[in-house]
């Protein structure tokens, strides 16, 4: 639907702004998506009280794209959501006047409680009054990557909250925006090894570590994987390990946790659908983990794992 007010033959820009409902657990998909499609002018209308659907923004230049370009855009979300089994309601596209697109997606956001004791609160906001004894993740939702909303996020915040890492080393593989890093020493944790293979990412989390005024050799941040962990970790070794990242990529991973786990030491794996968890366990038993713990989200599961040692 496209508003009929809007002089076409004014010479201020106009911008098209697509609006898309969205089940929630799509949000990290389409940040891959549009970083894939080079789309950076977009939000996400995210209702803490509301746990299963979500609303997508994207400012896009008019001049710029076609009706074509446009309809690809809907059938790449379309294809995107299918992939999952989910389907999306019709989107609907709004002409609006040139606007300063980096304040107008800010109205979006607001406080969003996660646990027993963490409040998720975009940088730009006070804290209110009622979440006033949380402990607060300062972020900046529009620098990249995950900001609390997905069910696998919550999972790992849930699971952080509800056994504090006091005093313990981390390592957040696949840092995003740094959130699980965040939780983790504003949980008490010592420090953190924070990693990514997108340098978008790493900025992100360095952005946000400055936000919550971490210093860098608390929220210590690499450009690369696991590898890296084992590199600039301290001698005595993680003791845990936090991975949010999807099943195949853990595979990959999973037979090098061991060399930087500590005596004890747990890895707490998210990311995953429910319906590969038996694919998960089957591939972690035989390599000398034990499963603790499942837990699960919507269509999403955590499963924590220890070494099996004697």
């Amino acid at each position: 639907m496209v508003e009929k007010t809007i002089d076409l033959h004014n010479s201020q820009p106009l911008w098209l702004r697509l609006e898309q409902e969205f089940p929630i657990e799509l949000e990290d998909s389409f940040y891959w998506l549009f970083s894939n499609l080079e789309i950076h002018r977009f939000s996400f209308e995210h209702r803490p009280n509301e746990n299963t659907t979500q609303k997508l923004f994207i400012w896009l230049p008019l001049n710029e794209w076609s009706v074509r370009e446009q309809e690809t855009l809907v059938k790449s979300l379309i294809s995107l959501a299918k992939t999952f089994d989910l389907t999306l309601p019709p989107c609907e596209w709004i002409l609006v006047k040139d606007e300063d697109w980096s304040l107008s997606w800010k109205k979006n956001w607001k406080p969003d409680p996660v646990g027993q004791s963490i409040l998720i609160l975009p940088a730009w906001l006070d804290v209110p009054e009622k979440f006033s004894e949380r402990k607060i993740i300062l972020l900046d939702p529009g620098s990249a990557f995950g900001t609390g909303s997905h069910p696998s996020t919550r999972l790992c915040i849930e699971a952080l909250d509800n056994n504090p890492p006091v005093g313990q080393v981390i390592a957040d593989i696949g840092c995003g925006s740094g959130i699980l890093s965040l939780a983790a020493l504003k949980l008490g944790a010592k420090s953190t090894f924070s990693v990514d293979t997108d340098s978008l990412a790493i900025s992100a989390t360095k952005t946000n570590s400055a936000l919550n005024d971490f210093p860098e050799n608390l929220l210590n941040v690499f450009l690369g994987s696991i590898e890296e962990v084992e590199a600039n970790m301290p001698r005595k070794k993680i003791d845990l390990v936090v991975c949010n990242i999807l099943a195949p990529v853990i595979k990959l991973l999973g037979p090098s946790f061991g060399k930087i786990i500590s005596h004890k030491g747990k890895v707490i794996l998210s990311g995953l659908l429910v319906d590969q968890i038996e694919e998960l366990q089957e591939f972690f038993l035989p390599l000398g983990w034990q499963v603790l713990e499942i837990k699960i989200k919507d269509q999403w599961a955590l499963m924590e794992l220890t070494l099996d040692l004697p």
